[in-house]
Order: structure tokens, then C-alpha cells, then sequence
């Protein structure tokens, strides 16, 4: 029976599931439930699927995932949207049990009171600690737009740091960092669930030494990626380092003219709304 592919019109051949010309799968099924868990079955449950392979390479040789997203080899693999929406998707759950978790926010309190003490003193402890508090659950409840705000910033810096035609350009840096920064956003809501759930203590220990995890497996993917020496990955990610500073403090600055800019357009109304 003749058919034609319902996105390009390209002719199917019999017995053939794909598109030769756009790629497409032939689609003759109504979407159904069954049918959308047959998808998810086989995008993300089993040993073999498209998320352990990308999951599992990207923990042992991640050139093969990145680089062959780059340069055209995709199909053993997600795509670095769906697996940057999934590190969202997978930080959002870990919000959730951070910000409903007793154990968590009792430590919490107690770490910040302390800290409230040796920086104002009993008199303003209060305060102080409602404020600190306020802004750690600010950064704990928006950590999924942090996360996908911060991926142009890390990738212009990637892309200063490693300038030339050997180098990825600015947008494969973003791909770059869809699949290294959600692989390991992935991974750390997952060790955040866990100690939350089991001890909250040591997930705030924790936390102090994720910074520099995050940083040695960006330097080993740009070590497998780009074939680098030992010699050439500690000295471009030092670079990077002072260059992500420096991008930072300049972001902060552009951000603080224009939050200034805006508060003196409604300067009257501010006034107004602390009188």
C-alpha cells in the first residue's frame, strides 16, 4: 500500500517505520494512554534505552554522547532538550522534598541561627535569620530557572575559554552544558532526595563540596571531548574559572544598572509605597 510521510510527503516504502528524507516515525495510531506509556516505556524504562545510554556514557565517555549530538549521530541517544528538561523535571521533585522535609529545615534553622549569632548578635538574630532563610528558599524554590538561565552564561564563558576553530562555537557550547550540567543536576537532586530523606545533616555538609564536583567533571568532559592533555585540561579550566568570575561580576553589574535604572523611573512610587 502506498503511503506518504505526514511531514515532508517523502514516499514510504512497505515494511518501512521511518522516513528516508526528514526522519520522521510513521504514526498510525490515535494517541492514547497505552500508547504514550509504550513511548515513555521505551525512552526511559528498561537497561537498554535511550536514557541509560545517554545516562551511563555520560558518566564514562561522554565525547561519545556529546560529540556525536554535534556532529549528526543521535540516535542512540537523547536529544540534549529533553535531557536538559529532564534534569528540570528531576530538580523540581527535589524541591519538593527539600521544602517538605521537618529533619531538613530544623538543620537548616539551627545552622542559620548560628550564623545569624556570629555575624549581628543576639539582638538581631531574628531578623537576620528570617532574612537568610527567605533567601535560601527563594534559591531552593527557582533552582529549575537557575538552572536554565545560567547555561548561556556558562557556555559564553566555555566559548572565550576555549576560542578557535578546533573549539566548539558559542550554540554547541549550550549543548555542551545541556548534557554535562542537567547529567550532573540530574545526579545531585538524586543524592539530595536521598539524604533528605535519610540525613538532612549530612546533606548540608554535602552541599559545600557539590561546587567542586560540578567543576572536575566539566574539566573531564572537556578533557574527552576535545582530547586534551592533563596539562591542557588544568590550564583551560583555570582560565575558565577566572573567566566565569569575571563574566559574572559583569552580569552583576549590567543587572544592578538596570535594577537601579528601574528604580529611579518609579522612584515617586517607591517613595510612596515606603512612607
Amino acid at each position: 500500500m502506498e503511503r506518504h510521510c505526514k511531514n515532508c510527503s517523502q514516499l514510504l516504502y512497505e515494511g518501512h517505520a521511518y522516513c528516508s528524507r526528514c526522519g520522521a516515525k510513521w504514526i498510525k495510531n490515535r494517541i492514547t494512554l497505552r500508547n504514550v506509556g509504550s513511548d515513555f516505556a521505551d525512552m526511559y524504562i528498561g537497561f537498554d534505552t535511550k536514557f541509560v545510554r545517554t545516562f551511563r556514557d555520560l558518566c564514562v565517555r561522554p565525547e561519545e554522547v556529546i560529540n556525536g549530538y554535534i556532529y549528526g549521530r543521535r540516535m542512540n541517544y537523547m536529544d540534549a532538550t529533553r535531557y536538559m528538561l529532564l534534569a528540570v523535571f528531576v530538580t523540581g521533585i527535589s524541591v519538593f522534598v527539600t521544602s517538605h522535609s521537618e529533619g531538613y529545615q530544623i538543620v537548616l534553622d539551627a545552622q542559620l541561627s548560628a550564623a545569624a549569632i556570629e555575624q549581628q548578635g543576639d539582638a538581631d538574630q531574628a531578623k537576620m535569620l528570617a532574612v537568610m532563610k527567605k533567601v535560601l528558599n527563594t534559591i531552593n524554590n527557582y533552582q529549575g530557572l537557575i538552572l536554565i538561565l545560567s547555561l548561556p552564561i556558562l557556555a559564553l564563558a566555555a566559548r572565550i575559554t576555549f576560542w578557535g576553530k578546533r573549539f566548539y562555537n558559542y550554540t554547541e557550547q549550550i549543548v555542551f552544558y545541556m548534557f554535562t550540567y542537567g547529567h550532573s543536576t540530574i545526579i545531585l537532586a538524586l543524592i539530595t532526595i536521598i539524604m533528605i530523606l535519610t540525613n538532612p545533616q549530612l546533606y548540608m555538609e554535602f552541599g559545600f563540596i557539590s561546587v567542586p564536583l560540578l567543576f572536575l567533571y566539566n574539566a573531564f568532559c572537556y578533557k574527552r571531548v576535545f582530547n586534551l592533555s592533563l596539562g591542557q585540561t588544568i590550564l583551560r579550566s583555570l582560565i575558565g574559572v577566572v573567566v566565569i568570575i569575571i563574566t559574572l561580576i559583569i552580569a552583576s553589574l549590567i543587572a544592578a544598572a538596570i535594577g537601579a535604572g528601574i528604580a529611579y523611573l518609579y522612584k515617586d512610587e517607591l517613595k510612596a509605597m515606603l512612607t
